[in-house]
């Protein structure tokens, strides 16, 4: 693609994804009725962050000082929620342009000009369940999503310290950072960097403090990720995963409990697996390490219980970043993003006019991710044994 169709095509997209924005921000759904407009309003009730000394949310105190922020701003508290999120999504778009910046000729991915940093740019911002999650939806995911994104770029570019920070940082934002971690783990492993891994529970202790001060109980906001898991006992709580198929069905009480001990027990394995892998890849295939972090993003919340639609999230962003290092792969975020977007249809078209028409099994885009996992997985399997095993050499 030539640079002015690149510039024009990013045109396009931005033009199209900021009309879908400016429709969608006036839009509210029951996640901002009854749980984001009410924590912005004890935040605004409460003078400093003495809000925080009842448990009026169950969300991570990090995201809730941003909201603390907000209330100073005197818009409505549903445009300045949605903006926050605008801005993380820019963030993550401008971290896509610099890792296409970085990407190897021999990758096979896209050239570091203007025109494939605009398009780039322009891809990123017009992710379909991008624009539905922050400018719709109203929610945070492209918060913790752009913290792992630079701690993707920091493991590509070789420097550990900031990989370590910015997805402590991730974490400290959502629990589902988490699914990064097999990637940090491995990159830490290689470059012998244990100790910058320490900083991660540090950060998120340092994290809690301010609301700790504020008046607020410790161990409540401290385990505050506990607590969101405890939630829902559900082996799947309208998630794409493999459990979409075990919901349906009429089971026991110990069977229930087994496969929720057996979707953890496999989760693990393959974080392990997914480990050694980052471990035996070469610093120089980057290509290879955006792969490992989908296979990661994609496989682990398919494989543990009582996941959300939105844990997916991270496997939206890294199947667009590989395609943007691999363009003949686009087929896997076009699968991913996909089954992604379908599967918020069973909540929001009860909600949202503009997909009331939308009935959807979430056995269907359980499916299609499965799909895409094993397109990727077999698609990449003589390349990833290749790096393997030469990773030495």
């Amino acid at each position: 693609m030539s640079q002015k169709l690149q510039y024009a095509a990013g045109a396009v997209l931005l033009l199209a994804s900021s009309t879908v924005r400016l429709a969608a921000y006036p839009i509210v759904t029951s996640d901002y009725t009854y749980f984001l407009s009410k924590w912005f309003d004890a935040l605004a009730a409460n003078p400093g962050l003495s809000a925080f000394k009842m448990p009026f949310a169950d969300y991570a105190p990090l995201y809730l000082y941003a909201l603390k922020l907000l209330t100073f701003i005197p818009i409505s508290s549903l445009y300045s929620i949605k903006t926050l999120s605008l801005v993380f999504d820019i963030a993550l778009a401008s971290v896509a342009v610099m890792l296409v910046r970085q990407a190897m000729p021999s990758a096979g991915g896209l050239s570091g000009q203007g025109g494939t940093r605009f398009f780039a740019f322009a891809v990123m911002m017009s992710v379909p369940t991008f624009v539905i999650n922050d400018s719709l939806w109203g929610q945070s995911d492209i918060i913790y999503a752009s913290g792992v994104a630079a701690s993707l770029y920091f493991v590509l570019t070789d420097r550990p310290l900031p990989a370590v920070l910015f997805f402590a940082l991730a974490l400290s934002v959502k629990a589902q950072a988490v699914f990064f971690f097999p990637v940090l783990l491995g990159y830490a492993i290689r470059k012998r960097a244990w100790w910058q891994l320490s900083l991660i529970p540090a950060i998120y202790l340092l994290a809690v403090v301010p609301a700790w001060l504020g008046g607020g109980s410790f161990p409540y906001w401290f385990f505050i990720y506990l607590h969101q898991a405890g939630e829902y006992n559900g082996l799947s709580v309208s998630a794409q995963s493999i459990f979409a198929f075990a919901n349906p069905l009429p089971l026991s009480a110990v069977m229930i409990s087994v496969l929720f001990y057996a979707g953890i027990l496999a989760a693990l394995a393959c974080a392990a697996a997914l480990t050694v892998a980052v471990v035996r890849t070469p610093q120089a295939f980057s290509s290879q390490i955006v792969l490992l972090a989908l296979l990661c993003a994609s496989v682990l919340p398919y494989l543990l219980p009582r996941m959300h639609e939105r844990y997916f999230f991270l496997a939206d962003v890294f199947s667009v970043l590989y395609a943007l290092y691999v363009p003949r792969r686009w087929y896997l975020p076009a699968i991913v993003v996909f089954a992604s977007l379908i599967s918020y249809m069973p909540f929001l078209s009860g909600q949202v006019s503009w997909f009331s028409a939308i009935n959807i099994d979430l056995r269907i885009p359980s499916v299609l991710m499965l799909v895409a996992i094993v397109m990727t997985i077999v698609s990449e399997r003589l390349q990833l044994s290749a790096v393997g095993s030469n990773a030495y050499t």
